[in-house]
């Protein structure tokens, strides 16, 4: 539950299981939860979470999805699909993690009796809506949100100050996503302060949401292919993946490293592009220029904090390496990674850059060339984009994750497809009637010490 370790490192799984022999074929014909439960019981002791428990954990986080299949892949060309991941209540890729993560939260609490958590987590805007809606109503849990003022898009901003549970607190942050970050990093490495109010994290610094992740790389690979003949080779698949926090596509290296034939996973990047600098010119380095305002703001970062995981498993595990390498980031705000670890991380990963105008037009492309008119997210039209700068192994499927539903930002599909097009797409009644619901939220500069302030005098009047 608690997200950084006490050394301000990332915790990580001591060992990466494997697939049990015969895996993932004999996962064939599972449905979503009963593959879920396969993945999630190669790292969740039963002594940690009895089987029949985990079993409904599962079937309670997936009950809330639109789709029976939870995470449907559709073909858009013959050997291109996308995995659509937005049929969760806030219409985004991150509820199939929170889902699970606030009743794996809720279970662990039963089992201790008298104890609260505190859950403080930043969001770019998916993260926060898909916490709040895992998280309200729990019993023993109170979550706080830390979102960058004016830089989502008015439905997530909406989806989230619209919950008025009384364990769910919304904070619109004077400041970027970074900065909302910085500040929740801040509260976990002050350890008297996460000690007294017993933190616990839902960004993706917390593990348990990776690990939610990788079922949906092996649920879509056994979707996109066939049984291989006997004694024939497992087909590959490749993934495109749009990246911001490197949460998804660690999942996705995970699933890889435990068996899954996975032929190229790309990480797709907007014009915030840290990571495709790191991959093509070895510059893992902050812009002195901020975060870009772009029209794919969930992913509007500049610092990714999951690629420190990344890194650890390409050093082989090396903590030495790794202190040194973030301590020196931290300070210089440069990553000074060897030739040996870039090469590395080559192997396992290409990257490609999209600009706004080549979200847009991919959106159009799509939209044109489907027989159903296919509308893509300005974040899931960035895979797509990546994905066809790259290029694909001949015979091997791309699975492009399509990480949100288009109403989640009407504008870019507006500016994409002009008013009278996007006018006519219908959007689903749940995110067309945010507007008529009340909201609340607390205002608050860029401030370790207010945040802190905030969430004490909030506990103790919960509480009193």
């Amino acid at each position: 539950m608690q997200g950084l370790a006490s050394d301000k490192g990332l915790l990580v799984p001591e060992t990466i299981p494997t697939f049990p022999a015969g895996a993932p074929e004999i996962w064939r014909g599972l449905s979503f939860e009963d593959l879920a439960f396969e993945i999630m019981s190669l790292y969740i002791p039963r002594e940690e979470v009895e089987e029949d428990a985990l079993r409904d954990i599962i079937k309670r986080s997936y009950s809330t999805f639109r789709d029976s299949d939870v995470t449907p892949v559709k073909s858009i060309t013959d050997d291109m699909h996308v995995m659509e991941l937005f049929h969760g209540p806030t219409f985004a890729f991150k509820d199939v993690a929170l889902q699970f993560l606030g009743n794996l939260f809720e279970h662990l609490l039963k089992q201790r009796p008298g104890q609260t958590i505190t859950v403080v987590g930043a969001t770019s805007g998916d993260t926060g809506s898909s916490a709040i809606h895992g998280l309200r109503g729990k019993k023993g849990v109170d979550c706080f949100i830390l979102y960058p003022d004016g830089r989502t898009s008015r439905r997530q901003e909406l989806q989230m100050i619209s919950i008025l549970d009384e364990n769910i607190h919304s904070v619109a942050l004077g400041g970027t996503f970074d900065d909302c970050q910085a500040i929740v990093k801040a509260c976990f490495n002050d350890h008297p302060f996460r000690d007294a109010h017993s933190l616990a994290a839902v960004n993706s610094i917390n593990w348990a949401r990776i690990l939610a992740q990788q079922v949906y790389y092996v649920h879509s690979y056994l979707k996109v292919t066939q049984a291989p003949a006997p004694g024939a080779p497992a087909p590959k698949v490749s993934f495109s993946v749009p990246t911001g926090n490197f949460g998804d596509i660690l999942a996705g290296y995970y699933a890889k490293a435990m068996g899954l034939p996975i032929d190229q996973l790309i990480v797709a990047t907007n014009s915030n592009d840290i990571l495709h600098r790191f991959f093509s010119d070895a510059d893992y380095s902050v812009n002195s220029g901020g975060v870009a305002a772009t029209i794919s703001p969930s992913m509007d970062i500049q610092v990714s904090s999951n690629f420190e995981r990344f890194l650890c498993h390409m050093t082989g595990d090396d903590t030495a390496e790794m202190h040194k390498l973030m301590s020196g980031f931290e300070e210089t705000t440069k990553l000074q990674p060897s030739e040996a670890l870039v090469a590395a991380c080559r192997k396992e990963m290409v990257s490609a850059r999209v600009t706004d105008e080549e979200i847009l037009e991919t959106i159009r492309d799509v939209h044109a060339r489907t027989s159903d008119s296919y509308t893509l997210d300005p974040h899931s039209a960035i895979g797509v984009a990546a994905a066809r700068k790259i290029g694909k192994t001949a015979g091997v499927p791309m699975v492009c994750l399509a990480c949100a539903h288009w109403a989640k930002f009407p504008d870019a599909n507006q500016a994409a497809l002009g008013e009278q097009t996007s006018s006519a797409l219908v959007v689903p009644e749940p995110l067309a009637s945010l507007h008529t619901l009340p909201t609340r939220v607390k205002n608050l500069p860029n401030s370790v010490d207010e945040i802190q302030s905030f969430i004490k005098k909030t506990l103790a009047a919960r509480n009193a």
